[in-house]
């Protein structure tokens, strides 16, 4: 092997990278493990909510699915009068659902507001998120990690777990 080509082999090997998909809610950046999504696709019609609880249901490929409302999960509330003016001029806009399966193959989904990106990071991309930041809870279900991305994004990486917790479904 050439010194050029072993050096470049070399720097491969030492900046390992994973996978996310990231994407938006409300004004802020998540991120999710490639593995954990199975399929993106435009958001349907929801339904069966009515005491606004945060688990809905929508159809997929015939079958019911489980949706996990992430303002009330992630943002610790349900959808308030100035949030539901945003989402109303934001429903022209096209919003998504990520399709993940828990460890029993059961299909759920969580509706997101922009459309997932597919990036590349090293470890040197993680961060520790402040304790205090952490003890305040602005934001649930996230990790105590934050990723700073080059560009200057900032994103919260989500505890899968914590954010189905109470739902008795499982991954």
């Amino acid at each position: 092997m050439s010194s050029a080509r072993s050096k470049r082999f070399a720097t491969r090997q030492k900046k390992q990278t994973r996978q996310i998909i990231t994407f938006r809610l409300r004004k802020e950046w998540f991120a999710l493990p490639i593995h954990a999504v199975e399929k993106v696709i435009p958001l349907g019609k929801i339904h069966g909510d009515p005491q606004g609880t945060g688990i809905s249901l929508t159809k997929y490929q015939d079958k019911e699915i489980l949706v996990i409302d992430p303002d009330r999960r992630i943002f610790g509330e349900t959808l308030k009068k100035d949030r539901a003016a945003e989402a109303l001029s934001n429903s022209q806009k096209q919003r998504f659902l990520l399709i993940m399966s828990n460890m029993n193959g059961e299909l759920i989904g969580l509706p997101i507001d922009s459309q997932p990106a597919l990036r590349r990071i090293t470890r040197s991309n993680f961060k520790e998120l402040p304790p205090a930041y952490i003890a305040e809870g602005n934001i649930q279900c996230i990790a105590s990690m934050i990723l700073q991305l080059e560009d200057g994004l900032s994103l919260f990486i989500l505890d899968l777990e914590e954010l189905i917790e109470g739902t008795n479904v499982h991954f």
